[in-house]
């Protein structure tokens, strides 16, 4: 019996996929951070800031061997305010995981949970506008083969479902199964295309999109990797609603470098799982950075905008300006001191506002705030 629990928790993490072998490493982790805040606190509707003490306990633990790589944690976000003395919990969850079926076939699949009283802590910024807590859930499958030796084919599927924990709020759902083609014409350039379907479900009313896209990967320096994506989405109302034509562009610049690493992503697309509609248009661009000096020390930042809208307005362009169009931003930055392998001291300046808001969910408020905090955080494992 001795190694059941590994093919059980496996098989229930990937599926279809076999039991992990018998050398599998597993190796638990720890890791606890403690913050101090002055925070314009969004949810207090006073306007004034406070004082709050944060304590977020991480646990985890990764499993690998010649064939499986996988990585799940447990986070909860303790935040006590000093002047109400409100204490608020939140919950977050990972689970990643790889394993080689075959030399030419693997599986992947990852999910991710969310229970947050704060929602401009969720990963997508302005599509839950709502001050109430907030359920929110990523879960992702996918299986790529190797075709040929530059051909690979991928077919994947991913759930997006969000419910504002409010009065009268209904959940909402993204279906979103893919099927993908890449080939290598050289050791750079990766030319793919993809065609992807969208089911929308909200209040029992379902919308759908089909879409095509053609994708370029090509490799710059080692270091750093663009990817340009784009092709026509048809977006297919309820009945009795209008339904058309989207664009869907992406393009993402990435370098992860010894010692400086950046990210860029702009792009439009079709998203759903919004909280308060079926569909919505998005436009949306992030930049992050960090720059290591030294081993001790860092420095990082951050910035994001957002402009959406319900599909398939016409007004879906980032020009001009509509009433049924919100938009925001987020912006932010820190430096980091590492004492030892275990310890590190952060201290970081966020800014969160949304400059317009056209349709909300609940009570939504004004969700300008700032945040200025320090923190510790130790890694037991």
């Amino acid at each position: 019996m001795k190694g059941d629990w590994k093919k059980w928790l496996l098989t229930g993490l990937m599926l279809t996929a076999p039991a992990a072998s018998a050398a599998t490493l597993w190796e638990p982790r720890l890791r606890v951070a403690a913050e101090e805040r002055y925070d314009d606190d969004l949810r207090l509707g006073t306007g004034d800031g406070q004082l709050m003490t944060k304590v977020s306990p991480r646990v985890g633990i990764r499993g690998q061997d010649e064939r499986l790589t996988l990585d799940g944690a447990y986070a909860a976000d303790m935040l006590m305010r000093h002047g109400s003395g409100k204490l608020t919990l939140d919950h977050r969850g990972t689970i990643e995981g790889r394993y080689l079926l075959s030399r030419r076939l693997r599986v992947d699949s990852a999910v991710r949970l969310y229970r947050v009283s704060d929602p401009t802590s969720l990963p997508r910024d302005g599509l839950a506008r709502s001050t109430s807590p907030t359920f929110f859930t990523q879960a992702r499958l996918g299986f790529t083969g190797r075709a040929t030796e530059r051909t690979d084919v991928r077919v994947g599927y991913t759930l997006e479902a969000v419910k504002i924990l409010d009065a009268g709020q209904k959940a909402g759902y993204a279906h979103t199964p893919t099927l993908e083609l890449m080939y290598r014409t050289t050791r750079r350039l990766t030319l793919g295309a993809e065609y992807r379907y969208q089911g929308f479900l909200y209040d029992n009313t379902l919308s759908q999109s089909h879409g095509v896209a053609a994708t370029l990967r090509y490799r710059l320096t080692r270091p750093t990797t663009l990817i340009v994506r784009g092709g026509p989405v048809r977006y297919l109302a309820p009945d009795g609603q209008e339904g058309g034509w989207v664009p869907r562009v992406n393009v993402e610049l990435a370098r992860d470098g010894e010692l400086f690493d950046l990210g860029i992503a702009v792009g439009h697309d079709l998203v759903g799982a919004s909280g308060f509609a079926n569909a919505l248009w998005a436009d949306y661009a992030t930049v992050s950075l960090a720059r290591r000096f030294n081993h001790e020390f860092s420095a990082f930042g951050a910035a994001s905008f957002f402009r959406n809208g319900r599909a398939p307005s016409r007004d879906w362009t980032t020009f001009g300006s509509t009433p049924l169009v919100s938009q925001g931003y987020a912006v932010g930055g820190g430096v980091e001191y590492r004492f030892n392998r275990r310890m590190a001291a952060q201290g970081a300046v966020d800014r969160i506002a949304q400059v317009g808001v056209a349709e909300a969910a609940g009570a939504a408020g004004d969700l300008t705030r700032n945040v200025f905090a320090v923190r510790l955080i130790v890694t037991a494992w």
